[in-house]
This record gives C-alpha cells, structure tokens and sequence, in this order.
C-alpha cells in the first residue's frame, strides 16, 4: 500500500474521531462565539476528513457500499433535499461541494444540559456542480467510516502485506 494511502487512513481516522465528538456535543443557544468556532472546526475536519477517507477507500472494492444509517440525533430533513445514505456518496458531495452548511437545530429542553437551551448538529448541507443541496449525517459518517470502512482498510493492508492482494 503506498505512504500517501497510508497517511490517508491514519487521518481519517483521526478525523473520524474528531467528527464524532463535535456531532454528538450539544452546543450553548446563547453563545454566538460557541457556534460560529464550531462551525468553523467542523467545516475544516469535515473537509480534511473526506478527502483523506476517499483517498484511503480507493483501494477498496467500489461495488462495497457503507451505508450512513447510524444516527446520533434523532432528525429528519425539513426542507427539500436528499438525505444522503451512502459513506462514498457523501464523501464526493463533501469534497466537491460549492455549497457546505453546517445545520444546527435546537435540542428540546427535556434534553439539553445547558442552561438557556443548546443546539445540536445532526446534519451538514453539500451541494456539488451536478447535484442539489442534500443532508449529510456527520455522525454516521464518522460511524460508518470507523466501524465499516476503516476495519475492510485494515484488512486490505493486512492483505497486501501478506502477499494476498496486489
């Protein structure tokens, strides 16, 4: 396996990692500094997240399909777009996009842990020169790469190590 795919999936992994934890926190409602870093950071992770995780997954089968459908939030899109539902879909609409929203939505406050209420993000919006506006789980994109891509990249290192693969 060549350095540049190597360092690919150790970033992403990262990156994964990194993407998890800013989807699944809870960010104050009243606090305009708060969101707009956390936008910020998580337009740069998610940036540098899909192109090191493409990179890394072109060594693997293209027929595979990793399925985005391990939600953090409970949410569905309300307005019109696409709900994106595969890891390598998402991760061209990303990469290619024009247009990159990240989507925060109030928490109810049965929920929150903040006082004064808090937002979450369950979705990003990518819009790409050939497809329309479309909701992106940033959760189970770090799910599905973790827990789907990242152990069939294991194994193909392994295999390629070993002789199995070429």
């Amino acid at each position: 396996m060549e350095n540049i795919t190597l360092h690919s999936i150790d970033r992403a992994s990262e990156e994964a990692v990194s993407l998890w934890s800013l989807a699944s926190s809870q960010y104050p409602l009243k606090n305009r500094l708060i969101q707009e870093y956390a936008n910020t950071t998580i337009i740069e992770v998610l940036s540098s997240f899909s192109l090191n995780a493409r990179r890394a997954m072109e060594v693997l089968p293209p027929k595979v399909k990793y399925p985005l459908n391990s939600a953090r939030w409970q949410w569905e899109p309300t307005s019109k777009g696409e709900k994106v539902a595969d890891l390598w879909d998402a991760l061209n609409r990303i990469i290619h996009a024009q247009k990159l929203y990240v989507g925060f939505e109030r928490l109810p406050h049965s929920v929150s842990v903040i006082d004064g209420g808090a937002i979450i993000v369950p979705y990003i919006q990518a819009e790409t020169d050939r497809k329309e506006l479309a909701f992106i789980d940033p959760f189970s994109l770090s799910h599905a790469f973790l827990y789907d891509a990242l152990p069939a990249l294991i194994e193909a290192r392994r295999n390629i190590s070993t002789g199995k693969i070429h």
